[in-house]
């Protein structure tokens, strides 16, 4: 053992000695107050009896970790993680307080470690940690006591929960955990930035892993196997930005994708929008790195945020801490349809995944429809007629026989506008649908055949234009108008007829109806 070696073991177990002799003061108060204070609280916070689970992913992330391994046996739990960064006295004692954290939300890391780590005392009454120069169990919920290092363990980090809690039998504790393990899906990785790969072992046995592969900068596909066989591969659009003021925090959003008809893996050296289309999600999801269990943004697409959560971390806190997120959230959004648009992704089914005016979306969450609709009436996001994008305030919306009658030529002729020629908006087959919605939280101008009809009388009937021949005035056409109408081929006067044949007949039938 070196000197400096030496120097940091014996730094350490004084500190270790001066934490249990604080610690046992605070145990002696708490039993001179007892019916009063009750540790055993911290049971009753979290939402599923597995969720320490997430607290050890939490660690292993905080701790710089690509990849955690769990090991469930018959009696115990044993975690293990690659993190560059070992534990630190102030970690010791957080791990060991009741209130403290080093994870403040100013620094580098996620969440109340401190706090969330009492969750293991369900299935254990000595949990033992072994991380760099610390080797020490954990009883009674807040002393440590010292054990013996594990050399094996180099430079991991390793926890280990026998499964001793009187009240939660070991066959009770192995099955819970099993099925929490089992349970871990696509989301568990994809808001986190160190972690790579989490692996499993159930018994004797049973075996998986869920792991997360980078196609592109946004681009991401998370894979689950049992054994050797994969059982779910899952693909994102995901992109996200740095919060300011928060370290390597970031908020992003995500977009699940799927292969399109005819296609079944994924091929690099390919466009993504010639393999894949982004699809609703059953249930948008937010997160605060791992999933909140009971959150609803009433949203089609997945949100995360550094967000203050409530303690059992199934749901986002209302505390004004949060506001300034949501509304990061709410740009990235917007942002995030301009990438959208120039992979190909930005098409007229991708409107359905938008949130629109009839969606239940809570009030915190509205700001991101808002956010989303302005960027779309003022950049070059919606989709066209002609398969293009064009800022929705500029678009018209019409009939498809219209549509196909007329031109964007013949809409900038006819059509009266301030700043850029008007356009053909992309139509929609069913009314009422979810694109249908969308475009009409957009505010598109119609301009039907009463319109198209109107503009032909004004151009073609007398008055309009007054032509001066000396000494007299005139009536007439306009000139450019009737230079317009007879450039039009045999063809398109056929065609423009046909028009009015087809809604002349269909209005004296909704005359006859009504």
């Amino acid at each position: 053992m070196t000197t400096g070696t030496s120097q940091r073991t014996a730094q350490s177990s004084a500190f270790l000695d001066d934490l249990i002799e604080k610690r046992r003061k605070l145990i002696d108060a708490l039993d001179a107050n007892k019916g009063e204070v009750n540790l055993d609280i911290f049971e009753d916070f979290y939402p599923d009896r597995a969720h320490f689970v997430y607290e050890l992913l939490q660690n292993a992330e905080d701790a710089g970790a690509t990849q955690v391994t769990f090991t469930l046996t018959r009696d115990r739990l044993v975690c293990e993680h690659d993190g560059r960064r070992t534990f630190t006295e102030a970690d010791v004692s957080a791990i060991t307080g009741i209130h403290n954290s080093t994870k403040d939300k100013t620094q580098d890391r996620i969440g109340k470690f401190g706090v969330g780590f009492k969750s293991v005392f369900v299935y254990t009454q000595s949990p033992t940690v072994r991380s760099g120069q610390f080797s020490f169990r954990i009883v009674e919920l807040i002393l440590p006591e010292p054990v013996a290092p594990d050399p094996s363990i180099g430079s991991r980090t390793r926890f280990e929960f026998p499964f001793d809690n009187p009240g939660k039998p070991p066959k009770e504790a192995y099955a819970e955990i099993a099925a929490g393990l089992n349970d871990l899906d696509e989301t568990t990785l994809l808001f986190l930035s160190n972690l790579q790969a989490i692996k499993w072992r159930i018994g004797d046995s049973e075996s998986g892993e869920v792991f997360r592969r980078m196609h592109t900068e946004s681009h991401f596909e998370i894979i689950k196997q049992s054994g050797n066989r994969t059982t779910s591969s899952s693909h994102f659009l995901k992109f996200d930005q740095a919060v300011p003021g928060l370290g390597t925090h970031r908020v992003a959003v995500a977009f699940p994708l799927d292969f399109l008809a005819g296609v079944r893996q994924f091929d690099g050296s390919k466009p993504l929008s010639e393999q894949m289309r982004i699809v609703p999600a059953k249930q948008g999801r937010v997160a605060v790195f791992f999933i909140a269990a009971k959150e609803t943004s009433g949203l089609l697409f997945h949100l995360h945020g550094p967000f203050v959560p409530e303690l059992s971390r199934a749901s986002i806190k209302e505390t004004k801490a949060n506001e300034p997120l949501f509304e990061q959230l709410a740009m990235l959004c917007a942002q995030s349809l301009h990438k959208i648009r120039d992979l190909g992704l930005l098409t007229p089914e991708f409107l359905a995944i938008l949130p629109n005016p009839e969606d239940q979306i809570p009030p915190r969450y509205q700001p991101i429809r808002s956010s989303i609709i302005e960027e779309m009436k003022s950049a070059n996001l919606t989709p066209t007629h002609e398969r293009g994008h064009a800022a929705a305030k500029r678009l018209i919306q019409a009939k498809a026989s219209l549509k196909s009658l007329l031109s964007n030529e013949d809409i900038e002729f006819l059509v009266e506008y301030e700043d850029d020629p008007p356009l053909w908006a992309i139509g929609v087959t069913q009314k009422n649908s979810r694109i249908d919605n969308f475009l009409s939280g957009l505010e598109i101008q119609e301009w039907g055949i009463d319109e198209f009809l109107g503009a032909l009388g004004e151009g073609a009937n007398t008055g309009t234009r007054y032509i001066r021949v000396a000494p007299y005035v005139v009536n007439g056409p306009d000139q450019d108008f009737m230079w317009w109408l007879k450039q039009k081929p045999p063809e398109w006067l056929q065609q423009f007829y046909a028009l009015l044949h087809d809604e002349t007949v269909q209005s004296a039938y909704t005359g006859l109806e009504t």
